[in-house]
């Protein structure tokens, strides 16, 4: 009797609880996709502070950009992190979210206080995006639920791993 396994071998990860170095390189990973795709989308759309050709079209292509953006965050902190179960690799996903948004909170507010004419920009752009907080509200909520769901999807435990499957060959008999 002969036994015959899969090729692919079993990996098995071992849990590492929560790890800090998921959850900076999935930030690090969104600051390079929103600043790389957000460039464009300014070549494209144009800037909406300085008499966009489209601020509608900008609007909605940072809205979309965040929400890839931060799926792919999270899914990346969840793989770094070792994340077992879909639930920390949720928790993994969410922490990184909060990290996105305040790094990029650091990072406006760092600009505008470098410098005067971005702060009088910034104080226009307040006064006329008021009526669409609820859109930003409603794109965080998005961006943390595809931050959530790439944590999801970056658990080892949503590959399905499969252990080998055992075969057994019964000889024949020659008569």
């Amino acid at each position: 009797m002969s036994t015959q396994y899969m090729e692919r071998p079993l990996v098995v990860p071992v849990s590492r609880g929560f790890s800090w170095s998921g959850i900076f390189s999935g930030t690090f990973l969104f600051i390079a996709i929103e600043v790389t795709f957000g460039v464009l989308g300014a070549a494209i759309f144009g800037l909406p502070l300085v008499g966009s050709r489209n601020p509608v079209g900008i609007g909605i292509w940072m809205v979309i950009l965040s929400i890839i953006a931060l799926y792919f965050a999270g899914k990346l902190a969840s793989k770094v992190s070792g994340a077992v179960t879909r639930n920390m690799g949720m928790y993994d996903g969410l922490v990184t979210f909060g990290m996105c948004i305040a790094a990029s909170v650091l990072i406006v507010a760092s600009i505008l206080a470098a410098s005067p004419a971005a702060m009088g920009l910034s104080m226009r752009l307040v006064h006329t995006t008021i009526p669409g907080a609820y859109w930003l509200f409603a794109a965080l909520v998005l961006a943390m639920i595809a931050a959530g769901s790439g944590g999801v999807h970056g658990a080892w435990n949503s590959e399905k791993l499969t252990p080998p499957v055992e075969k057994t060959v019964e000889p024949r008999k020659i008569a």
